[in-house]
């Protein structure tokens, strides 16, 4: 029997036998085993979950044991639970958390894209070095990783040497600007040399842009100080398209230093073209002349190839005849008109003109005419009137007689005094048929003599 102090309360069962007071049996209610022997690791476990029943129940005052039939527990299945997890049972930290008390803990982080970017335009933490000649910038790699195949396929390099012949200081300052910025704009100011550089780090974006401004921003005065940037930069042979967009302001580029420096292909490539705006052929062949003449000695050689560009058909016979007396032209004109091929190049002008005449209206005949002896109509040029020069004239003015080469030089003389947009005033010379300058010659000799 069990010593009075072991007794449970009257109506209670609790299934522990209990021997002595110094001994106790803990019945086990683990299934029997399929095997005879247990393995180790499993006597340890029983013996722990012994070890703690032990410790509970040897304190009477820890809890008092309901009746299993209370508990309504069968006590042959009591060790037959299956041993399952909190997450399969269906507990989860997955929608715990109010949205809106989440927004509230994290309203004070920062955009991952803010914060970078932030980083990237104060020029802050910056991870890598590019030397340019004697300058260093410090930039952030991956941006130019963003935009530069070139720079994608050096890799992480972390200080990099560019071409100074290739890229400017200037002009990888201005890439870089335009790689930072949301809406970036390129300045007019380095704008070639920006090109030019986009093209070598091959940046497709920029050279699009690039391309696009060259393209649709720029005509007559703001096109040729492209061509002569591009000329300092050595890269006219790629840019001499920038002298074809010259029209109206053929006459003030004339009046220029930079036009008696101009290459023998440029100065071609520019008289060559139909869209310079001139009053009369003669100012082309005036231009010319000066031209050679800056350098006479050296550039007596290229007479043959400058003559042939002037169109000395769309000049009338009686001008052509003129500029062949010595006494009526300046020395710098007569040595280039003495040259055996200029000569040749006027009487075959003179040819075209007095034939033309002869043909009057008759256009078709004259058509029937150059077609026998293979001879080409000069094109027209752009024909331009300027209101303040006192030998220009309309259209159907024949009053031509009084252009000379220092008549000529004297026009330039007073476009470089003008306002720089002054070439801007030029209109169609059939825009009108009021000559202004017959005009006023007619005024001069209607006055009263003093």
């Amino acid at each position: 029997m069990p010593h009075a102090e072991y007794t449970f309360p009257e109506g209670s069962s609790c299934p522990i036998d209990i021997g002595s007071s110094d001994k106790f049996n803990l019945r086990s209610y683990a299934p029997k085993a399929t095997k005879d022997v247990e393995s180790g690791e499993e006597q340890e476990e029983i013996q722990e979950l012994n070890d703690e029943l032990k410790d509970l129940f040897i304190n009477t005052t820890a809890i008092n044991c309901s009746s299993l039939s209370e508990l309504n527990i069968q006590t042959d299945a009591f060790n037959t639970l299956k041993e399952r997890t909190l997450f399969s049972l269906g507990y989860s930290t997955a929608g715990l958390l109010k949205k809106s008390k989440i927004s509230k803990t994290i309203k004070g982080k920062v955009n991952l894209y803010q914060g970078v970017v932030s980083l990237v335009k104060q020029r802050k933490k910056t991870n890598s070095e590019i030397t340019i000649g004697k300058t260093r910038h410090p930039v952030h790699l991956m941006v130019l990783q963003s935009f530069s195949r070139m720079f994608r396929d050096m890799g992480n390099d972390l200080s990099v040497d560019l071409p100074e012949m290739m890229i400017t200081p200037r002009s990888f300052g201005l890439i870089y600007e335009w790689m930072i910025e949301d809406t970036p704009i390129l300045p007019r100011l380095g704008l070639l040399e920006v090109f030019h550089a986009a093209n070598f780090l091959e940046i497709p974006q920029l050279v699009r842009q690039c391309k696009y401004c060259l393209d649709h921003g720029f005509t007559e005065d703001s096109a040729a100080m492209l061509y002569f940037e591009a000329k300092i930069l050595k890269l006219e042979v790629i840019h001499l398209q920038y002298l074809e967009r010259v029209s109206k302001f053929f006459l003030t580029l004339v009046a220029s230093k930079e036009f008696l420096r101009l290459p023998l292909k440029s100065m071609l490539l520019l008289i060559q073209s139909d869209l310079i705006g001139v009053n009369t052929e003669l100012e082309v062949f005036m231009a010319a002349a000066r031209w050679l003449s800056h350098h006479w000695p050296q550039r007596q050689e290229n007479v043959t190839d400058v003559v042939s560009s002037i169109r000395f058909g769309l000049i009338p016979p009686w001008l052509l005849i003129r500029l062949q007396k010595p006494d009526v032209t300046s020395v710098g004109v007569g040595r280039i008109v003495a040259q055996p091929i200029v000569r040749q190049a006027i009487h075959e002008g003179i040819a075209y003109t007095t034939t033309r005449m002869f043909y009057g209206k008759d256009l078709e005949a004259f058509k029937q005419y150059l077609h026998k002896t293979c001879v080409k109509p000069p094109v027209q040029r752009t024909w331009i009137y300027d209101r303040k020069c006192p030998y220009h004239h309309r259209m159907q003015c024949r009053n031509t007689l009084d252009l000379t080469y220092d008549a000529f030089l004297e026009y330039l003389n007073y476009t470089q005094r003008q306002h720089r947009d002054y070439w801007k005033s030029l209109e169609p010379v059939d825009a009108s048929n009021v000559c202004f300058s017959c005009q006023a010659k007619k005024s001069d000799l209607t006055k009263p003599n003093r």
